[in-house]
């Protein structure tokens, strides 16, 4: 897709997708709200771009030699996303939410984000190819609209944590969160499993 037009217009949908980082993001945002949520999109982009890197560079060559490479690391990401919705589950109001909602999480909920193989395999021109100077340049724009589209998200939580400020407390919105991102690790792993059924 080398086509900048096209990237953008890919790469804008893509991250604007809900999915188990945005959910956790627009947590953050509703619980902690702006300020501190901006703090933690530095965390989402390094996730994204090890996520990114290691799906080109490294799942790929280990597909070669292990036959089931890509679905052990799609169960062990269902499991990361399941523990982080736990933690976040356990998470008592602006207390608990400031120490359950930190950086790691963030990071590792977007390393285990499938959106990151898309990205790898399909969007970033030159990166599957392990053309990293050539797909460098869309590397750094993929990164002004990770960060971006992060701190729409986290305005989208915290938006509604103030419109919802007097009747719903920080509590919901970290329960709320941890049954989305429940959601998303219980259907990686089934489509997991079911793929590598149907592969043997």
């Amino acid at each position: 897709m080398e086509n900048w037009l096209a990237f953008s217009a890919a790469t804008v949908a893509l991250l604007f997708v809900p999915g188990p980082t945005n959910t956790l993001i627009a947590t953050n945002g509703a619980i902690l709200g702006l300020r501190r949520t901006f703090g933690l999109l530095p965390a989402e982009l390094c996730g994204y771009l090890v996520a990114i890197g290691a799906w080109a560079l490294g799942i790929g060559v280990a597909s070669q030699h292990i036959a089931s490479a890509s679905i052990i690391a799609a169960i062990a990401a269902s499991l990361v996303l399941l523990i982080s919705a736990i933690k976040l589950a356990l998470s008592d109001g602006y207390k608990q939410g400031r120490s359950a909602s930190r950086r790691t999480d963030i990071f590792f909920v977007t390393l285990c984000n499938p959106k990151a193989l898309i990205f790898a395999l399909t969007i970033i021109p030159f990166l599957r190819d392990g053309d990293v100077p050539s797909a460098l340049p869309y590397l750094v724009w993929l990164s002004v609209l990770i960060v971006a589209i992060g701190a729409v998200w986290s305005m989208i939580g915290a938006g509604i944590a103030r419109q919802f400020r007097l009747a719903i407390s920080p509590r919901f919105f970290a329960r709320a969160g941890a049954v989305i991102l429940t959601f998303f690790a219980i259907f990686l792993f089934v489509t997991t499993v079911v793929r590598a059924l149907h592969g043997q």
